[in-house]
């Protein structure tokens, strides 16, 4: 059986993806709705926000935030590396 943050990577891994390089940046209401979208995921699996957030080391929604942030620099630097 999965670990609570196996769970949450294997979520954000199919949930949340790199903004829109030229659309509005994914703001605090977006990012509260995909954790509490998480959260429901992960309640179905057994695991509690407690449980999340112990394992992440803090809050879901800045773990989310820095998920995004972190797609989004990987996403710029790709395409800075096809147009180069």
């Amino acid at each position: 059986m999965a670990t609570a943050k196996e769970f949450v990577e294997f979520w954000l891994e199919n949930s949340v993806h790199a903004d829109e390089q030229y659309g509005a940046r994914r703001g605090r209401v977006e990012v509260q709705q995909l954790a509490v979208r998480l959260i429901r995921a992960a309640a179905a699996q057994g695991f509690t926000k407690r449980q999340m957030e112990t394992e992440l080391g803090g809050d879901i929604r800045v773990y989310i935030r820095a998920r995004i942030d972190s797609q989004n620099a990987d996403e710029a630097a790709r395409l800075k590396r096809d147009t180069t």
